[in-house]
């Protein structure tokens, strides 16, 4: 009897594929690549992976799975080498097959003639190994920008989207060319797949420039393209996504209030539309990029209604600004978009320092504008004054920065800040200089500076989260939106003073006696002030659920979301924070939205070691007597009384 007869037995059976006790090791390497053929390649090529991860120093399972990905060639159905391919496109094991996959899978034109859908997934899967692994990329390149009159149109969307991909992989100038040409030809031909990526092309493009009026006139070609798809074709709403994005950048330079407002709405219903696609998804990569994607345009709608609720202040409508925001949206929405071709992780970077500058800037004015209208200013005074040197900045001729290299690795906020006028601090005192730039580190951490490097482990955090969020039943729409940004920036809140720190973290002893906890929640307010929320931060608001709020969070004029903040000096574990504080901070909630945060500073010894932050933030639920959920609070606890690495024995 052959492997595939006893795998088909095994299958009737509805038993688990287990390759040994079908055959020995040797057995199926022989028939490995007539099993690649066939019809349970999927679950074949499941159990290979399984037997590798379970002795990964095994030449002979290596050499079978090698044996495997040859026979693939001769995999006839799609669905087949789809499922397949969801086993093999790991990182460890493509890096023992992926060169055999791109040489047996690139697809040929005989096969692209006859079976176009085949040739389109098998395009993918090789531009998979390409993204990964480094591989050449001038056979797929080839494939991706040849001419298109003799090719079938069943494979012009395929080919189109495996573009998409490409131009955020492939950068260069001649090569972005040369996609734009076959994108251009597919578009001609009458494909709306190819349409939609070469207005993303030209917005990419537009992203990039720094003369206003060339980014503008590029901003109205893209807007153009989108909205002729979206007129004409239905349910694209990923191109009227894109075109109201490009309509917010024209709206800040012509002060268009009805054109903010349309947008603000599109950006709103996109970031729904995103949250809606992640219901039964199973791919962590696909959460974790679907759910920036939706905070990224839940912000930029933040971004939109801030500027209409402060239409007759100019600072408000500055396009640049504008336009970072939407850069993040696009970097954001196309590693999603990217996933749904291809399993590798692709992040673009659109690069420009002057919208940059802008934004940081636009960020500070704001928040500086916000807190002088308070009766209580709460923003550190080295917050003012990189406002003043911001302005100061744009306000200086565009000179060559001459600072060295090496004070620009050490002051990297200012210097993306300041651009080429960072000479100016080059006469402060070190210790000024020091100030403002941890001060600007604080304000612009993980959203502007260098190139953005993502800290994976908020995504992580943020994602996971979100999901156990997802149980409360009215952890949806504009709510879910809203909370969801707070808790992105609680989490880069406790990941920043986790690796800076602060006089409230320091060991306690003689000469530092124990914080209160109005030091971490003063922190918190003023570090929330500095990002996107500015204007929607409070501090101790009083006549809320009769009580007195610590920090408290406004949307909308109506959605408010309270912050309790705590300090902990005897037992800081789950258990015992939550049995303390957890019933007043959801009691803020019961006249609002049930969510509410509970920030707590732990005081306990850490000389043993601090807890890690996937550790230190968790949610909680109240239930009824029914087991139903009627609040949820977000805990997050700041680790203080903590000593340096090197005074830990």
């Amino acid at each position: 009897m052959s492997l595939a007869e006893r795998l088909g037995e095994v299958v009737a059976s509805d038993g688990v594929v287990d390759l040994q006790t079908i055959g020995s090791v040797d057995e199926i390497a022989t028939e490995a690549a007539e099993l690649a053929a066939g019809p349970y390649a999927p679950l074949v090529a499941d159990a290979i992976v399984r037997e590798l991860n379970s002795d990964s120093r095994s030449e002979a399972w290596r050499a079978t799975l090698r044996r495997f990905a040859e026979g693939l060639g001769s995999q006839q159905s799609y669905l087949a080498l789809r499922e397949s391919a969801d086993f093999l496109l790991g990182d460890d094991t493509l890096d023992i097959i992926g060169p055999t996959l791109h040489d047996v899978l690139l697809p040929t034109l005989n096969l692209i003639a006859t079976q176009p859908l085949l040739a389109g997934l098998r395009l993918n899967i090789v531009l998979d190994v390409v993204a990964t692994t480094g591989h050449a990329p001038y056979r797929v390149l080839d494939i991706l920008t040849q001419p298109v009159d003799d090719l079938p149109r069943e494979f012009d969307d395929p080919l189109a989207r495996a573009i998409g991909v490409a131009v955020d992989l492939w950068t260069t100038e001649a090569e972005q060319r040369r996609f734009a040409a076959t994108l251009d030809m597919l578009t001609a031909r009458g494909s709306d797949d190819a349409a939609y990526e070469r207005a993303l092309q030209q917005l990419r493009q537009a992203l990039e420039v720094q003369d206003q009026q060339e980014l503008l006139e590029r901003i109205r070609h893209a807007h153009e393209r989108f909205e002729v798809l979206a007129s004409k074709t239905e349910d694209r709403s990923d191109a009227q996504a894109f075109a109201s994005s490009c309509r917010a950048i024209v709206a800040f330079h012509e002060d268009d209030e009805q054109g903010l407002r349309s947008a603000a709405l599109s950006a709103r219903e996109t970031a729904n539309r995103r949250a809606i696609l992640l219901h039964g998804m199973h791919s962590r990569d696909k959460i974790l990029a679907g759910q920036a994607a939706g905070l990224a345009w839940t912000s930029l709608a933040w971004h939109l209604e801030s500027a209409l609720e402060h239409f007759s202040d100019d600072t408000f409508l500055d396009t640049w600004a504008a336009v970072a925001a939407i850069t993040k949206v696009y970097e954001a929405d196309r590693q999603f978009s990217d996933l749904h071709t291809i399993h590798a992780v692709i992040q673009p970077r659109i690069v420009n320092d002057l919208a940059t500058r802008h934004a940081m800037a636009h960020q500070l004015q704001r928040a500086v504008e916000v807190d002088r209208a308070r009766d209580n200013p709460m923003l550190a005074n080295e917050i003012y004054e990189l406002a003043d040197l911001a302005h100061q900045a744009r306000s200086a001729p565009r000179e060559s920065d001459d600072d060295s290299e090496e004070d620009s690795q050490s002051e990297p906020y200012l210097h993306a800040l300041l651009g080429p006028a960072a000479g100016m601090i080059s006469e402060l005192p070190d210790d000024k200089r020091a100030a403002l730039e941890e001060s600007a580190h604080q304000t612009f951490v993980g959203t502007f500076a260098g190139d953005r490097p993502t800290n994976e482990l908020v995504s992580e955090l943020t994602a996971s989260l979100m999901a156990e969020l997802s149980n409360n039943p009215t952890f949806t729409g504009s709510v879910k939106s809203s909370f969801s940004l707070l808790i992105l920036n609680t989490l880069r809140f406790l990941v920043y003073v986790g690796d800076n720190r602060q006089p409230y973290t320091l060991p306690i002893d003689a000469d530092h006696p124990a914080p209160l906890e109005t030091k971490v929640q003063e922190h918190f307010a003023e570090y929330l002030s500095g990002t996107e929320l500015a204007g929607r931060v409070g501090l101790e608001h009083s006549n809320v659920a009769i009580g007195r709020a610590d920090v408290i969070v406004t949307f909308d004029g109506a959605q408010r979301y309270v912050t309790e903040v705590k300090r902990e000096l005897a037992d800081a574990r789950k258990e015992s924070i939550e049995s303390a504080y957890l019933a007043q901070a959801l009691e803020y909630q019961s006249t609002n939205q049930p969510f509410g945060q509970l920030l707590v500073l732990d005081l306990t010894d850490h000389s043993g070691g601090t807890p890690h932050v996937t550790e230190s933030v968790w949610v909680t639920h109240r239930r009824d007597a029914s087991q139903r959920i009627t609040a949820s609070a977000i805990v997050a606890v700041v680790r203080g009384n903590r000593p340096t690495p090197s005074a830990m024995k």
